[in-house]
């Protein structure tokens, strides 16, 4: 006899997010005839439902919009049953593209679903799954069997340091379902445990352990194949998973053969017009891009563009995000002119339908700076730039990941003015925040530490130039390896420094001495 699923602590969480929380996403993944019980539970004046297994269709913006007009005394909404609301891709696209809309309402929004529209949210709505606060997490109180947690709860998703707790935590789990023999085990159980390995894959890859993400998704690949076969589109996403992490790995030519490979199955299952494809198209147009083969990037761009513009129509943000994909490559090849053009066309999408305080019209003005600083326009970039960072600090606060990143940006505009005292102010804003939230290892930082090194090295203080390359250059060959396009760069950097403190002693010698320490 199976004793009945504990749910104390899933309805724990509920409670304790209505009883602390102010705003925010939070994820309640449930069957349907609990969603309705747990919305009965917390039934109260400050709650507002919309159950979309009576009002059916598929999800639009207008529907979360309208339930916090109609219910402005509400602070929280309920939104019930969105495995029917999100059946379709394109719902899922909708969904995706409302977070910063609906984070702007300053609701508490709870959004109910089971566990396969969760599963699928995660792969085809990353901007608002990557949102989501906190998860509760319900067993469903009929079912036996049931096959345990696909998404991984932790707190600081971009902090290196605590991704790897997570993963230590995880630990037992992963190897009990990485020896999940492929034969005589319930195919119900091995695709749960892919998903969970999936999950796992991610968190390896978020703290730049490529090789243990790799390993994983091998298990992943190995067990969709087996039971979906080769034709279905989580085995192509598995494809794309390990296309991107060889992309990340400056193995582009294996990021080519993998994504490939998932273009072919979406193509014929989904067809050459379908978002997923376009999404397949983007990814091939960015390894051309780092290989630095921008009119075969440019190829791919465009063909992910027309899809965009028929299917989404032309003023979607993915249509605009395009635009922005398009115009860094034209940036990269010094086309200054033709980047501004398509800059602007995505700016104006996302002015409109976004709003000028969403974090995606504070890229593209970022991306507008990064042309007038290429330009050595350098009053313009440092306007774009600061216009970019007062929508950061207002939108996502003063510690996020993306203030940091405009902080670096304005620094390296005043390094290239020569203002060295202004830039290594700047750098060391952007640093706090790196070490803070994303943690001493992880790439951010090795960035900042190597645009730190360089603002000493152009001012001739080698030795302290050597320092802070010989920080970034450990984080470096940690993670990416010593054969890493950036790895390369922060070691020649070094080579050069130290070639000017006429140091006596053999650079290899001397290098060697100081990575041991």
């Amino acid at each position: 006899m199976t004793n009945k699923p504990d749910n104390s602590e899933a309805y724990g969480r509920i409670q304790w997010i209505l009883d602390n929380a102010d705003v925010g996403f939070f994820l309640v993944v449930a069957p349907h005839k609990l969603q309705n019980k747990i919305a009965e539970m917390y039934h109260s004046s400050r709650v507002a439902v919309l159950d979309y297994s009576k009002a059916g269709g598929q999800l639009e913006y207008y529907d979360l919009n309208k339930l916090v007009d109609d219910n402005p005394d509400c602070d929280v909404m309920f939104i019930l049953n969105m495995q029917i609301a999100l059946r379709e891709e394109m719902s899922m696209a909708h969904f995706n593209m409302s977070r910063d809309n609906l984070a702007r309402k300053r609701r508490i929004w709870f959004f109910f679903m089971d566990k396969e529209t969760d599963d699928r949210l995660a792969g085809f709505a990353f901007d608002v799954y990557a949102y989501m606060r906190m998860k509760a997490r319900f067993l469903a109180e009929e079912d036996e069997g049931f096959v345990e947690g696909k998404m991984l709860e932790f707190d600081g998703r971009h902090n290196v340091a605590e991704i790897r707790k997570a993963l230590a935590r995880y630990k037992d789990m992963e190897e009990r379902y990485m020896a999940l023999p492929l034969t005589g085990t319930p195919d119900g159980e091995l695709l749960a445990a892919a998903v969970t390995l999936d999950n796992i894959a991610t968190l390896y890859k978020d703290c730049a352990d490529y090789d243990n993400a790799l390993r994983l998704l091998s298990q992943v690949k190995e067990i969709r194949e087996s039971i979906l076969g080769n034709m279905h589109i989580d085995v192509a996403e598995t494809y794309n998973n390990v296309g991107f992490i060889n992309d990340r790995k400056g193995r582009y030519d294996k990021a080519l053969e993998w994504h490939f490979k998932a273009l072919d199955i979406k193509e014929k299952v989904l067809g050459k017009e379908s978002h997923s494809t376009a999404i397949t198209y983007n990814n091939i147009a960015s390894v051309y891009d780092n290989q630095g083969k921008y009119s075969n990037a440019l190829e791919w761009y465009f063909k992910a563009l027309d899809i965009r513009e028929k299917v989404l129509g032309k003023e979607s943000p993915y249509t605009a995000t395009t635009y922005n994909n398009i115009a860094f490559v034209y940036k990269n090849q010094g086309e200054y002119s033709k980047a501004l053009e398509w800059y602007f066309k995505a700016l104006d999408i996302y002015e409109k339908v976004l709003g000028k305080e969403s974090p995606s019209t504070a890229i593209t003005y970022n991306n507008i700076a990064g042309v007038y600083d290429s330009q050595e326009e350098y009053s313009k970039a440092l306007e774009w730039y600061f216009k970019a960072l007062d929508i950061n600090e207002k939108v996502l606060g003063k510690e996020s990941p993306s203030t940091a990143t405009t902080y670096n940006n304005i620094a390296m505009v005043y390094d290239n003015q020569g203002e060295h005292s202004k830039a290594l102010e700047w750098y060391f804003k952007a640093l706090d925040i790196d070490e803070k939230v994303l943690g001493k290892e992880s790439h951010s930082t090795a960035t900042t530490y190597n645009n730190i090194a360089m603002v000493y090295h152009n001012q001739g203080e080698h030795s302290k130039a050597l320092e802070w390359y010989l920080k970034s250059l450990k984080i470096r060959l940690s993670i990416l390896g010593d054969t890493h396009p950036y790895t390369k760069a922060t070691l020649s950097n070094i080579k050069f420094a130290y070639t000017a403190t006429n140091n006596p002693q053999p650079f290899e010698k001397w290098l060697s001495s100081h990575i041991k320490e």
